[in-house]
C-alpha cells in the first residue's frame, strides 16, 4: 500500500516500486470513483515522464481518505485491504504552511493511527513511514548537532501546523515501533526537481519563492543559512532501496 501516491514525492514513489518491484501497489486515493482515482494517477504519471504501459496493471487505486476512520472504508472493505497488502510506505499527508496543528490532526496524526491499526490487522505489515527534518525545530538546532538516532523528545518550540502534526505521527510511529511493529522513518529534507529531467514541483513552497523572488526582482536576507536541496529521484530510490 502506498499513500500519497499522486504527491510529487509519492508518485515517483509509485515509479520506483513498479520499477525495482514485482509487487501490486495499492494506491490510497481521495476520489469518488476508481476511474477517476486512476485517471489521476496517470496523469500525474505522464506529466512527471514516468508512464510506462507495460507496469500500469500492477497499479491498483484504492478509494479512501486517511482523515477519516478506516481511511474512508468499511469494515469489509478495511479488512480485505489488510489481508491482500504485505507492506505500507505510508507518505501520504496534508502538506500546508499555513494551517494550524487542528486543522491538519485528522489527515495527519488520526491518518497515521488508522495506517498503524491497518499495519496490526490479519498480518504484520512493516511500516515505512515518511516524515521530514522539520521535526527538529531550528530553534533546538541552534548550537546543537542533531544525529540521525536522536530521540525526538520534547517539541522544541516547533510553531508550524504541519510539522507539529508530523512530529505527533512520528511519536505513534515510535510507539507502534516499542509494541513490536516493523518500523521505518524517512526524514526527507528539501525536495527538488528530477536530476535528469528537471521537472519539478512548480507549487511548493521552495518553487513559489523562487519564482516571487523572479518577479520582485529582489531576494531575502537570509545571511549565512542554507538549504539542503535533494533530487526527488535520488529521494523516491533511497527510500525503497532502504526499505
Amino acid at each position: 500500500l502506498l499513500t500519497g501516491a499522486t504527491g510529487f514525492l509519492g508518485i515517483h514513489l509509485l515509479a520506483e516500486l513498479l520499477d525495482k518491484t514485482e509487487a501490486n501497489i495499492y494506491c490510497l486515493i481521495r476520489d469518488k470513483s476508481l476511474e477517476k482515482a486512476q485517471a489521476k494517477i496517470y496523469q500525474k504519471l505522464k506529466t512527471f515522464q514516468l508512464w510506462d504501459e507495460h507496469k500500469s496493471s500492477r497499479i491498483i487505486p484504492v478509494i479512501g481518505d486517511l482523515s477519516q476512520k478506516r481511511l474512508g472504508m468499511c469494515e469489509p472493505d478495511f479488512l480485505e485491504l489488510a489481508e491482500q497488502i504485505d507492506v505500507i510506505y505510508h507518505n501520504g499527508a496534508w502538506v500546508n504552511a499555513i494551517y494550524p496543528y487542528s486543522m491538519l490532526k485528522p489527515a495527519n496524526v488520526l491518518g497515521t493511527e488508522e495506517i498503524l491499526r491497518l499495519a496490526c490487522l490479519i498480518k504484520t505489515k512493516p511500516v515505512h513511514f515518511v516524515s521530514t527534518i522539520s521535526v527538529f525545530s531550528p530553534s533546538y538546532a541552534q548550537g546543537n548537532l542533531i544525529q540521525e538516532s536522536d530521540p525526538l523528545g520534547m517539541n522544541h518550540g516547533l510553531n508550524a501546523g504541519y510539522t507539529q502534526s508530523k512530529w505527533v505521527a512520528e511519536k505513534l510511529i515510535m510507539e507502534a515501533r516499542k509494541r513490536g511493529l516493523p518500523i521505518t522513518i524517512f526524514r526527507a529534507s528539501r525536495i527538488i526537481g528530477h536530476s535528469k529531467t528537471g521537472i519539478c514541483n512548480t507549487e511548493d513552497l521552495f518553487c513559489r519563492m523562487i519564482k516571487g523572488c523572479i518577479q520582485l526582482g529582489m531576494i531575502p536576507d537570509f545571511g549565512d543559512s542554507t538549504e539542503d536541496l535533494t533530487p526527488v529521484d535520488y529521494v523516491s530510490g533511497a527510500i525503497v532501496h532502504l526499505a
